[in-house]
Parts: C-alpha cells; sequence; structure tokens
C-alpha cells in the first residue's frame, strides 16, 4: 500500500490532489490542516491537524505524523509549508518541484528577474516597497504569495502610494492587454528531461477557474519547454500569461500543484499521479491533451454532521 501525506486538505488545491490520487489502486492518504472546520476529510482516509507552518514545533509534528502513520510520501501544498519544508535541514521523502524553482516561484519579483535573465520577456515589475510606477494603469498584488487575491488596478501615483502603504511586500506590474484573456500553463518535466504541457485558456470567478478550455499555442509550448529545462524542473509547476500582441507574456509561476489540477486529471494530463509514479520509480508517458475540450467547475454540499 502507498500511504501519502498531502497537507491543507482544507483547501481547494489539496482536494483536487487527493480526487487525483483516489486513481491510484491500494492507497492510504493522510490530510493535515490547521483545523477542521472544512471537507477536507471527506477526501482524506485519516486527518490530523498541524501548527502553520512558521510555529517552530511545526516540522516535529509532520515528523511524528510521518513515523506514526508510515507515510511513503509527503505531499506540502500550502505555499508557507512548501517554503519551510523544501529550505529546511529534514530528510524528509518529498514531491515538490525543486528547492530551486521553489525559491524563484515564491517571490514574483525573484521570478521576473530569473525570467529576464534568460531573455524571456515579461512585464515591468518593481518592488512596491521602494518605488513607485510611472506608467498608468497598472495592477500591484502581493509579492510572496500565488492566486488571485489582492490585486488591485492603479489608475494614478495617489492610488499607487495608498495600496503600497496598505499593502507592504507588493509588487507592482504592468496591466497586459487583454487583461480578462489568461492562460495557465501546467508544465511537467521528467526525471529523464522530458517535458510536456497542457495550456488552459480560463475564467476566473472567485479566484478560482470555473471554466477552462483547451489550447495550444506553439510558441507558449516553446517557451515554457525552454524556462522547464533552463530552472531544471523537477515535476509539475504552473506557469500564468496572458498572449499580447508581443507574444506570450508570464506575469507569474506557481511552484506548485494548482486547483486545476483534477481538470487537467479528467483530461488525461495526470501530473499529480506521475509524481507519484516517478517516486515510486515507474516509468511515464507524457500524454498529449485534445485541443478545444472544455471543462466548468461544478458547486456541491456535503453534510457532515447532523443534530
Amino acid at each position: 500500500m502507498k500511504r501519502i501525506l498531502v497537507t491543507a486538505v482544507g483547501g481547494d488545491i489539496s482536494q483536487s490532489i487527493a480526487q487525483c490520487l483516489k486513481d491510484i489502486d491500494d492507497i492510504l492518504i493522510v490530510g493535515t490542516d490547521i483545523h477542521d472546520k472544512h471537507a477536507g476529510k471527506l477526501f482524506v482516509d485519516d486527518f490530523v491537524t498541524v501548527p502553520i507552518a512558521t510555529k517552530n514545533n511545526y516540522i516535529d509534528v509532520i515528523r511524528e505524523i510521518i513515523t506514526n502513520k508510515k507515510i511513503d510520501v509527503l505531499i506540502p501544498v500550502n505555499e508557507n509549508e512548501i517554503s519551510t519544508l523544501v529550505n529546511s535541514e529534514t530528510n524528509f521523502k518529498m514531491i515538490h518541484c525543486g528547492r530551486n524553482v521553489v525559491n524563484i516561484g515564491f517571490d514574483k519579483l525573484v521570478t521576473i528577474n530569473s525570467l529576464i535573465s534568460l531573455g524571456v520577456d515579461v512585464p515591468w515589475t518593481i518592488d512596491a516597497d521602494k518605488n513607485i510606477p510611472e506608467y498608468f494603469p497598472c495592477i500591484i498584488k502581493p509579492r510572496f504569495s500565488s492566486g488571485s487575491k489582492l490585486i488591485f488596478l492603479i489608475q494614478n501615483i495617489e492610488e499607487a502610494q495608498f495600496f503600497a502603504n496598505k499593502y507592504p511586500s507588493s509588487v507592482f506590474q504592468e496591466l497586459l492587454d487583454p487583461y480578462q484573456k489568461e492562460i495557465t500553463v501546467c508544465v511537467y518535466r521528467t526525471k529523464g528531461g522530458n517535458v510536456g504541457s497542457v495550456q488552459l485558456e480560463r475564467l476566473l470567478v472567485g479566484g478560482l477557474t470555473s471554466w477552462a478550455r483547451v489550447i495550444k499555442n506553439d510558441n507558449v509550448e516553446d517557451l515554457v519547454k525552454f524556462i522547464a529545462d533552463e530552472w531544471n524542473l523537477n515535476g509539475s509547476l504552473n506557469i500564468q500569461l496572458r498572449l499580447t500582441e508581443k507574444g506570450p507574456m508570464i506575469f507569474e509561476v506557481n511552484p506548485r500543484f494548482s486547483s486545476t489540477a483534477y481538470m487537467r486529471h479528467q483530461l488525461g494530463f495526470k501530473d499529480v499521479i506521475w509524481s507519484i509514479e516517478e517516486f515510486f520509480g515507474e516509468e511515464i508517458y507524457i500524454k498529449e491533451v485534445k485541443t478545444g475540450s472544455v471543462l466548468a467547475r461544478v458547486q456541491d454540499v456535503k453534510i457532515l454532521a447532523s443534530s
């Protein structure tokens, strides 16, 4: 039996991962989170509450769970947990995309500067703690988190100064046109260096992908393969971009599985499963997804307890 520990199971990403893992025969999934007021228990076989990753005893608690539950491999999902665990001196057996990629991707300013060093065209991006932009409109967003929360459109210097003071540790970034046409690309690079990707044109509602259509742009495919090789990607990575008149422009990289993991899984791009199979020494084949496929997120409700 494969025994997998998945963190942050109260969130949509971990629940998507757990749904993917259910396709593996003879598997036991242990989930963790900082509380139990969520549906995470429905997606795992066993659940344990843990302290937040910034607490001094976090790693000790994870180590105890790994030992007591006889865990084969850990999948950290929350960004703070990934950074803490990947940069720790533990010998935990984990699935992640590589320490270098994690540390690049979780800092938006470092991400942009790394891409510039590779000769990749990117939107101008500056540290909001130190600079005020010269061009408007633009956007401001957190420097050290992923997702689509706390992103604001900035129209002038006064707004820039207000939001920079209100939200420290942010970046100003060029507003890419068309603003609404966002492409999310999952890139998977095997241990042998083979690279595959799937491109999803998506609609975001409440920060989550509610609708997506598979597209294929050759320039995007070449670009993400180039980045995966240059960064020595190990496993799965998500790249956010927009298709502009200048070509594809990457504005963010998420060095983790994303909430569209189960969408991709349904299409046959099973990066979660491939990560597990490669961990256990199995050879994998990256399937090419059919262009034009359309997916939509559905909503459901479960009764956890009744009086």
